[in-house]
């Protein structure tokens, strides 16, 4: 019996991957500024949304919604870099694709909620500030578990992405030791296996030190690494390439391949533009 696979809807991706990437995967996208790990998710999104959420060959499985998790910026502000970047993809996910399964959750006031930013900043809403409206509602109160709450009512079968882990994990150091945030991580990876979709958390290279970010590496099914390569003084190109992923390293190991050139286009959004095999095979 073959697991089921979910596409990451990126058409020059899914084939390599033989139709897409294990259900029930805890994916770190792990990414150098700029290097496409933003624009990974968003044209996956956007992908998936324009395809039927049906089992195919009973081998493959549409998502049947994208939730999108963000806790440091508001729907409009990422409908808005889409606007500008990949206006193709803007109709999709501002009208949810098929059968409206785009939701798009802001935490962007749980977070800013215990710190010095004005209400006026971190807000998205459009409500006239009063003294209540400056009271920190029950959701404000624990970003956490409000947070495990939203993932319990609609990560089943669904694509989620978290944007980003970075903000997520510096909000937490804040308040909890390192350890509880591994265990919380740890919990993640075995419940997404009870979800039987796909989590996407992305995670900015650098921020952390090199142990750290690899602890966090750990807690996951699979890790891709998005990052730039130089080619000279002046020339430099995008590289992904998959760090470790449970189910699909044997795969990519017989084909040979070392890892992938992507282009980043206004039409295409996300792309492979080539495959780097090892030399002579």
């Amino acid at each position: 019996m073959k697991p089921l696979r979910i596409p990451t809807g990126i058409d020059s991706l899914d084939p390599i991957l033989h139709g897409g990437l294990p259900s029930g995967s805890l994916i770190l996208l792990l990414g150098e500024i700029g290097a496409g790990d933003f624009e990974f998710v968003l044209t996956s999104s956007a992908r998936l949304l324009k395809m039927l959420p049906k089992n195919q060959d009973n081998l493959v499985a549409i998502p049947k919604k994208v939730c999108y998790i963000s806790f440091i910026r508001s729907k409009e502000d990422v409908l808005r870099e889409v606007a500008y970047s990949f206006p193709d993809y803007f109709n999709i996910l501002q009208n949810g694709g098929s059968m409206d399964r785009f939701e798009f959750k802001d935490f962007s006031d749980s977070y800013f909620a215990s710190s010095f930013i004005p209400v006026t900043w971190r807000s998205s809403s459009k409500i006239e500030l009063s003294f209540e409206s400056l009271q920190w509602n029950e959701e404000q109160k624990n970003l956490i578990e409000t947070l495990i709450e939203y993932l319990d009512k609609n990560a089943n079968g669904s694509l989620v992405i978290i944007d980003s882990l970075t903000a997520l994990t510096q909000y937490c150091l804040e308040r909890m030791d390192w350890n509880d945030l591994i265990l919380f991580l740890r919990g993640l990876q075995k419940v997404s296996k009870m979800w039987d979709g796909l989590v996407y958390v992305i995670l900015s290279e650098g921020i952390f030190d090199k142990s750290k970010q690899e602890e966090i590496s750990e807690c996951m099914d699979g890790v891709m690494v998005f990052e730039w390569e130089n080619l000279g003084p002046s020339q430099r190109r995008r590289v992904m390439y998959l760090k470790k992923f449970r189910g699909v390293m044997p795969g990519l190991d017989s084909d040979n391949i070392v890892n992938f050139e992507t282009d980043i286009s206004s039409q295409r959004g996300f792309e492979v533009s080539n495959i780097k095999r090892v030399r002579g095979k």
